[in-house]
């Protein structure tokens, strides 16, 4: 189960189709040796890993490369979390102010447990994707929406999930860690890793068939000059 769940003018307007072949020219192994050698690595000082993992690599999409490979293959989802937060969330949902202080609460606990024992839930991927994209220089936004193997299945009630958008050469990407990083199996409840490449720079018009962002200029179907 990859799905998870989120805490809480007038322009000239240009198709964009960025994706991840807009680099097939950069070989990513030498990133990716580079994280691997992290492997295991502390997030108790997240500017020397992202030091560590960056400082060889000469461009953004490498450095990028580098950064997701790693917490992809480091960070652990944890059911419990995502079952819980679900659970209240849908418990509290016509009671803004108890939903506001559970989130408060309950961010406190996911980045702590995403800090000292690596294990987290789509908003904790999101966040540290952020948070070390943004050391290096590179802007990285956290979106938030729903997210289903098949949307028009989905009721689209609750928003359930977060992912990236990163700026890279001047032009947006989409990605989700969370995706790519494993899935939780069902009958034990464990984390599983089984690392997806496709959720990684993918092409919006492929994106948007499993994610849904509240904000449409996020789909990157179109490209919108004051963003």
């Amino acid at each position: 189960m990859r799905n998870c769940i989120l805490l809480v003018l007038f322009s000239f307007i240009l198709p964009l189709q960025a994706q991840r072949a807009d680099f097939k020219e950069i070989n990513f192994a030498k990133a990716e040796n580079i994280a691997d050698r992290y492997k295991g690595e502390s997030l108790t000082n997240i500017s020397g890993l992202v030091y560590g993992l960056t400082s060889q690599l000469d461009t953004e999409a490498a450095r990028f490369r580098a950064i997701y490979y790693w917490v992809t293959h480091n960070i652990t989802g944890d059911y419990d979390l995502m079952y819980r937060n679900e659970r209240t969330r849908k418990k509290l949902i016509n009671d803004p102010e108890g939903l506001r202080l559970w989130n408060d609460q309950f961010k406190k606990e996911v980045f702590t447990k995403l800090r000292y024992d690596k294990e987290t839930l789509c908003t904790g991927y999101a966040y540290l994707i952020q948070v070390m994209s943004e050391l290096v220089g590179l802007e990285c936004k956290i979106i938030d929406g729903y997210a289903a193997s098949d949307l028009k299945k989905n009721t689209l009630g609750i928003p359930n999930h977060s992912w990236n958008a990163i700026k890279l050469d001047g032009k947006w990407y989409l990605c989700d860690a969370t995706w790519s990083a494993g899935y939780t199996d069902m009958s034990s409840f464990l984390f599983e890793f089984d690392y997806d490449n496709s959720y990684f720079l993918m092409k919006p018009s492929e994106f948007i068939k499993t994610h849904q962002p509240l904000e449409k200029k996020w789909s990157l179907l179109l490209e919108h000059t004051n963003r």
